[in-house]
């Protein structure tokens, strides 16, 4: 090497550096640094320049702002509306050249990309792009399942189901293209309230004008009276059960479809259903798919990981809430379509919770509330079949998405159902999943209800005692049942659980003193009161309890001083409630910390 050349290599050795300096910079998003930098170094501007063309061409977390930028700008043929292409006021404006296609809009983004209406320029259609953010958030196992389900998700033909076009990747951005849908989600669609009666919808055109309540046919006869489940679904019109009914039904012919080609969807909601200018619906979104052969199950390679969570928390079947994915097939679809339909009937979500964690933990555990008791309105045959379709127990629901959909042409028809009524065993233990609280207290009322006529009937307890202890299980049954009722109000549901929980010390104090000396294992209800509540998943809640305990434990031995001795043994009981309270409330809060990744 010459002397010339040391030069040289230090001038290339110093750029190299600050060019580190900038990049390194830019992953922080300093823009002071990167200014400096570009300040003291005006040669850097070089090479600064083609770093942001190739950082706008590969997505980042907010690739939707910014993705237009990065393709060049181009006039649109205004020669396509004559070839039957229709614009929009906003395609006329400058789209950006994407490879064969010009993007013209942005319709939605989400989490994983983004979606543009987008004129397909070889065949002159109009398409929908979506670009997936992989470049940078994605392994590469991670785009080849991407593309082995949207290539499957491809092969699909069905008037139910957005049609995928073309897979690939332009400069390095993965996409694909599908069919355009102009119309709404059916989440907005269910924004406007729940569903109701069509007497009701004839009621309001009957009121309306002549020209609202009539449209012409093709044929040029008139619409008038048609039945409203036929009508065009518009947004802010709540939808009738007829219409509720015909769109699960659809979308269940659909499921259906995509189960017979080993297709398990594992993420169907409103958001993920579109309804085109027709009223039809349309499923889309595989991004969550399961792919697998025709009759086998997914191998290890297709599948996440055992014990991971996927879905949408609202909208998961138990089996997917829990991660048992192996667990996870048409059945999940079927309890997914279950909710859509509860939601629909009512209004409300079956198993929202307080956060994330609360959902999973409901959508495991409880059953939801009877759809009647939101909507009196409902007819007695569309709620059998949503809480057929909601059963915790995968083999208690429909057999098929297809059967799923017989039933609900049943309901059409006004034939009577599959889902007829369940016995007085399955009614009872939906009871006590949908109000665990009151069903355990009035369990235990029960049970000591039993425990006390035994001893009167053996002589340990006179009437008098026996009369007492009963008047007190009575009150705290009907109590129990009032603080179960105000669960149902979001305005008085956190309060009267607080109260709940503390009656519940009161009434067991109150038990533990007019009770024969000694107390002895009976004084192991305080830690179980403790214990209890934690399953709410609040950690004030856990400690409110622990300090009710101590307080009521006080109580008792203040009114029985006989248990206070010997003195040391108090002192241990306080020391492990202290113990116990202190543990659960670290455990609650360390799985709200968890939950937490869970949130959108």
């Amino acid at each position: 090497m010459t002397d010339r050349d040391e030069p040289l290599d230090d001038l290339e050795s110093q750029l190299v550096d600050v060019l580190d300096q900038y990049v390194s910079a830019v992953h922080r998003n300093d823009v002071p640094q990167q200014n400096a930098l570009l300040a003291a170094n005006p040669g850097l501007k070089d090479f600064v320049e083609p770093l942001g063309t190739l950082d706008r061409m590969t997505p980042d977390v907010e690739f939707a702002a910014t993705l237009l930028q990065a393709f060049p700008e181009m006039p649109l043929d205004n020669e396509a509306a004559a070839d039957g292409v229709s614009e929009s006021p906003t395609e006329k404006m400058a789209a950006r050249q994407f490879g064969r296609f010009e993007l013209l809009e942005e319709l939605g983004r989400g989490g994983m990309g983004v979606v543009f209406r987008a004129r397909q320029t070889d065949l002159n259609r109009i398409v929908a792009i979506k670009m997936i953010l992989v470049n940078r958030l994605a392994s590469q196992d991670h785009i080849r399942r991407f593309y082995q389900e949207a290539q499957a998700a491809g092969r699909l033909s069905h008037p139910n189901i957005v049609g995928i076009h073309e897979v690939g990747d332009v400069h390095g951005q993965h996409f694909f293209s599908m069919d355009c849908i102009d119309g709404v989600d059916l989440k907005e669609v269910l924004a406007a309230g729940p569903a109701h009666s069509t007497l009701e919808v004839r009621s309001s055109l009957t009121s309306a004008s002549p020209t609202s309540d009539s449209e012409t046919a093709p044929d040029g006869s008139s619409t008038a009276g048609t039945s409203s489940s036929t009508r065009r679904i518009r947004p802010g019109e709540r939808l009738t059960f007829e219409q509720t009914a015909r769109i699960i039904r659809d979308v269940a012919r659909a499921a259906g479809y995509l189960h017979d080609h080993g297709i398990v969807h594992r993420d169907l909601k409103p958001s993920n259903i579109l309804i085109d200018e027709a009223g039809q619906p349309r499923v889309t979104d595989f991004g969550l798919a399961r792919v697998t052969q025709q009759g086998e199950r997914s191998s290890n390679d297709d599948r996440t990981d055992s014990g991971t969570v996927i879905g949408t928390p609202n909208y998961m079947s138990p089996e997917q809430a829990a991660g048992r994915l192996d667990e996870v097939g048409p059945a999940s679809d079927i309890y997914s379509l279950g909710v859509i339909l509860y939601e629909a009937l009512t209004g409300q979500l079956p198993n929202k919770g307080a956060n994330v964690m609360e959902t999973l933990v409901r959508v495991m555990e409880s059953d939801p509330e009877v759809p009647r008791y939101l909507n009196r309105d409902i007819p007695r045959e569309l709620e059998s079949i949503c809480l057929r379709c909601l059963d915790k127990d995968p083999a208690l629901r429909y057999e098929s998405a297809d059967a799923l959909a017989d039933d609900l042409d049943r309901f059409l028809k006004g034939d009577p159902v599959a889902a007829g009524p369940r016995g007085i065993y399955h009614r009872l233990r939906r009871w006590m999943r949908r109000e665990p609280a009151l069903a355990s207290r009035w369990s235990a009322i029960v049970c000591g209800a039993a425990i006390l006529e035994v001893s009167y009937l053996a002589g340990d307890l006179t009437y008098g005692t026996r009369d007492m202890f009963f008047q007190l299980l009575a009150f705290w049954a009907v109590t129990a049942f009032m603080f179960q009722k105000l669960q149902r109000s979001e305005q008085l549901a956190t309060v009267s659980r607080f109260i709940w929980l503390a009656s519940d010390a009161i009434f067991i104090t109150k038990m533990l003193v007019l009770s024969a000396p000694p107390a002895g294992p009976l004084l192991v209800v305080y830690p179980l009161l403790i214990a209890a509540s934690g399953l709410f998943i609040q950690e004030s809640l856990v400690l409110f309890m622990t300090s009710v305990s101590l307080i009521s434990y006080a109580l008792f031995l203040y009114m029985r001083p006989i248990e206070a001795d010997p003195w040391h043994y108090p002192m241990i009981f306080s020391a492990i409630l202290v113990v116990i309270g202190v543990v659960i409330s670290h455990q609650v809060n360390r799985i709200r910390l968890l939950s937490r990744h869970f949130d959108t």
